[in-house]
């Protein structure tokens, strides 16, 4: 795919959140939008997915499966200095997603989103440089329009340098192992556990 026709898809996932976030104030809406913005990049790059399977070794895929089980106790950890607005409870609420909506919402996030968010940023669009590159932060900037709902100006740009640096450590691991599951499985494990935390502080 020719480079300039790539990174115009790279705008899609940014459209599809802020329709969703801001426009529509619907959690669902900005899920289901951001996936459907991904397919027509992704089927027409269908043999990327088999890479999500590739066998890989544990000294990669250990450290990266722990890793992602941290996010949620550390944010649990940071959460009385991490800026979050007080009305936290009622900002998701507003967004549509009630607690007894959360389970589900937790459950299709965390076992579809991993998968087809891997097979994006860093299938379709990765890059094998070992230096920091601008897809990373591509990966990490369409989250601002999701924590500036949540956080202080402040932590949503720290959350953006943590996000940057956490996408070009798990394109570290694709690029050292040519496999997709580690990265994966941690950004799975790290959406279960996140998902989990602000369940339980907005319930």
């Amino acid at each position: 795919m020719a480079r300039n026709l790539r990174f115009l898809w790279v705008l899609l996932p940014y459209l599809a959140v802020f329709w969703g976030m801001m426009l529509t104030r619907s959690a669902w809406g900005a899920l289901i939008g951001f996936h459907l913005a991904l397919l027509p990049l992704l089927l027409p790059n269908w043999k990327q997915a088999r890479r999500l399977l590739a066998p890989v070794s544990r000294h990669i895929l250990l450290p990266l499966t722990f890793g992602g089980l941290a996010a949620g106790p550390l944010l649990w950890l940071l959460w009385p200095l991490g800026g979050i607005l007080p009305d936290y409870p009622a900002r998701v609420e507003a967004l549509r997603l009630r607690c007894e909506t959360w389970p589900l919402f937790l459950a299709y996030f965390s076992l579809v989103n991993p998968f087809l968010e891997e097979w994006y940023w860093r299938g379709v669009l990765g890059n094998d440089s070992p230096r920091p590159r601008l897809i990373d932060f591509l990966f990490a900037g369409y989250h601002i329009i999701i924590m500036l709902l949540f956080a202080a100006p402040v932590w949503v740009c720290i959350g953006f340098l943590v996000l940057a640096g956490v996408s070009w450590g798990w394109r570290q691991s694709v690029r050292l192992s040519g496999s997709l599951l580690p990265a994966a499985l941690s950004h799975l494990l790290a959406d279960v556990s996140v998902l989990s935390m602000l369940y339980v502080l907005a319930c």
